[in-house]
């Protein structure tokens, strides 16, 4: 038998749902110690099939899964003085999705290292099967590093929550203001070389840097220098045609910037549909 004490009930449960999943039989109590309560789990592991090794694989999804998030709003509420739900939510889902690597570009930003050999590796440590573990005690010491890579996450998270919701303030505004404005053209083409866009008007004439220029109202740059790129974003927000063919992948950045701003005005084609002989005019060899 192991036993486990818990300051926190749910954790106790928590535990108790997780190895219940690896066939472990265990039982769960109330005792009084020091006028406070606390939640006992002890854990039948004498089963011959491996119980101890289905004991670490479930107390280390418990700590790994559970856990972790428990810190990171815990980080938030006392640390950084979140009170918002929705704010906390959104954060935590951030925290999550670096967990789970759907956030490359933030994982990166952190130390490789391997979280499960480390959380197993302090178990060993401590379930010899004779004293009972304190959770509490045993997250607060043996697990100190893993609440330290916890706390870098929040930290990222934090930053990535603010920037997205600069962005879509940033989305908000430019849509505003496309409402606002009177269109200069019925349909602009874009093709995508890659590194920019080249402008065509609706008769597949290029417009040329020139004449977009000309067409950019001047508040746009002067008002929000930092967010607007004056090559694409401004030209077509200042033309605000009612259409906008966009020839190229979806994948990139600004692509998917400009299907915020100008939602169901964008089509996006794939790059072999635009017409090759316009991208290359023929040369009128009776000037040369």
């Amino acid at each position: 038998m192991i036993e486990f004490i818990f300051k926190q009930k749910n954790d106790a449960l928590k535990l108790q749902q997780c190895l219940t999943k690896y066939d472990l039989q265990s039982w769960f109590h109330e005792t009084l110690f020091q006028h406070k309560t606390h939640y006992n789990l002890t854990i039948d592991v004498s089963n011959p099939h491996n119980g101890k090794e289905r004991l670490m694989k479930g107390t280390t999804e418990f700590i790994l899964g559970d856990k972790c998030i428990d810190w990171a709003e815990d980080m938030l509420r006392n640390q950084f003085y979140y009170e918002d739900i929705h704010e906390i939510e959104q954060i935590l889902e951030i925290v999550s999705d670096m967990r789970m690597g759907e956030r490359p570009e933030l994982d990166q930003l952190l130390e490789k290292w391997d979280e499960p050999l480390f959380v197993r590796e302090s178990l060993e440590l401590l379930l010899d099967g004779y004293t009972p573990v304190s959770f509490d005690s045993y997250s607060t010491f043996r697990l100190k590093k893993l609440q330290l890579r916890i706390s870098a996450m929040v930290e990222l998270a934090i930053d990535e929550y603010k920037m997205e919701q600069e962005y879509q303030m940033f989305i908000h505004m430019l849509r505003e203001y496309l409402a606002s404005r009177e269109k200069k053209l019925d349909t602009i083409h874009l093709y995508s070389t890659g590194f920019e866009f080249r402008f065509f008007d609706e008769n597949m004439k290029e417009v040329s840097r020139e004449e977009l220029t000309k067409f950019i109202d001047k508040r746009l740059l002067s008002n929000h220098p930092l967010y607007v790129d004056s090559y694409t974003i401004a030209p077509l927000l200042s033309i605000a045609p009612e259409k906008i063919y966009v020839y190229g992948s979806g994948e990139h950045n600004l692509v998917r910037t400009l299907q915020n701003i100008f939602e169901e005005r964008i089509d996006l084609l794939p790059l072999h549909y635009f017409p090759e002989t316009l991208l290359y005019p023929s040369v009128d060899i009776a000037n040369e």
